[in-house]
């Protein structure tokens, strides 16, 4: 019984040796036949004359092909820009907001203006969607009438424009903030007509989470 082992341990020894070079990736075929200059011995048909001795020398010539190497390209980093919390990433400056007399019902001129806005905010429709990023929409009035009621109609006429764009952009309402400033921060001069028209403005801006 102990000598049936042994010679099975043996065989199996031989069978593992002979299976090495084929693990290794290593072809054996009979060896080429060359003249004394060097070149390849070839057959009637053109073929490659061989040798009954084995080599691992595989020639395109004799109807080997070689293994085209596929080497797979590393994926480039991209680097994403890290926005800050509270940082600015459109601001808008909507002018010439028309609204009916004592009003903060928008006018038919007044919508296609805010249509320019909403395709300066188109691209950031997903990010507000999402809650990446919101809309704060700031009223703000001429001088013309008491401070305190042009306080409340610049915050009445921002929601009008928020409404407007939340709709537009199909966004959630609740994504826009909104303030009235009133007669604060003017950018123009209130004397003439043309400085209350450019005071009469909401400003959006898109804001990071």
């Amino acid at each position: 019984m102990k000598h049936s082992k042994t010679i099975l341990a043996a065989a199996l020894g031989l069978l593992v040796a002979s299976t090495m070079p084929a693990l290794a990736g290593e072809k054996k075929v009979n060896k080429y036949v060359r003249s004394s200059d060097g070149t390849l011995v070839r057959d009637s048909e053109g073929g490659c004359v061989r040798s009954s001795d084995k080599t691992t020398e595989l020639l395109e010539e004799c109807g080997y092909k070689s293994l085209e190497v596929v080497v797979e390209k590393t994926p480039e980093m991209v680097e994403v820009a890290v926005v800050e919390s509270g940082t600015v990433l459109e601001h808008v400056v909507v002018e010439n907001i028309q609204f009916a007399f004592d009003s903060a019902e928008l006018t038919a001129e007044s919508k296609a203006i805010l249509n320019d806005a909403v395709t300066r905010l188109q691209p950031y429709k997903e990010l507000i969607r999402n809650e990446t990023s919101h809309v704060t929409a700031t009223g703000y009035t001429d001088t013309s009438g008491p401070e305190a009621y042009n306080l409340k109609l610049s915050e009445r006429r921002a929601n009008a424009v928020a409404d407007y764009m939340a709709n537009s952009l199909g966004t959630d309402r609740a994504r826009m903030k909104v303030s009235g400033m009133g007669e604060a921060n003017p950018v123009a001069d209130n004397a003439t007509r043309a400085g209350r028209i450019k005071n009469r403005r909401v400003e959006l801006d898109v804001i990071q989470n």
